[in-house]
């Protein structure tokens, strides 16, 4: 993992307004967080976190590809703009994934105390992203009740 030399805080801030999580907030507070993120740089096949670790912060795609893996199985792929750990900014419980490189990959990271000390800041912002996570569970919530119909259909037709 590489620290880049010369990353603006400009391209950081467009970064973090490219998140779904985060497109609620306003650029001030954008710059604010910003201004915390550190960016890292990841070769192809680079463990960025890892299953089980001690989780204390916010990764977000900024360039490439990672595929996340729980028990050594891919379950996703995620690209510019997507995130993991958003839940551990608040928790701090253990990584419930592995995040490897793909591709030559770009990342930003914010760490729990730095996040929480935007939020004490301008407790605002707490209520807009509990709106956001809210959508964000929504979602989750549809595609798995989704994904529970049609293996309860595939069930139903597999012959037995």
């Amino acid at each position: 993992m590489v620290e880049p030399a010369d990353v603006p805080p400009t391209y950081v801030r467009s970064q973090l307004r490219g998140v779904d999580l985060l497109r609620v907030l306003d650029d001030d507070v954008l710059d604010r967080l910003a201004e915390r993120v550190t960016v890292h740089d990841h070769n192809p096949g680079e463990v960025v976190l890892h299953e089980g670790d001690e989780a204390a912060g916010l990764f977000v795609v900024f360039r490439g590809t990672a595929t996340v893996e729980r028990g050594e199985v891919p379950i996703a792929i995620i690209g510019p703009g997507e995130h993991v750990g958003e839940i551990a900014l608040l928790d701090g419980e253990p990584r419930v994934a592995t995040v490897r490189a793909e591709r030559d990959l770009r990342t930003g990271y914010l760490t729990s105390a730095d996040f929480l000390d935007v939020l004490e800041a301008d407790p605002g912002v707490a209520l807009e992203l509990l709106i956001s996570m809210a959508a964000r569970f929504r979602f989750v919530e549809e595609r798995l009740a989704d994904a529970e119909t049609r293996l309860s259909a595939h069930q139903r037709d597999w012959p037995g």
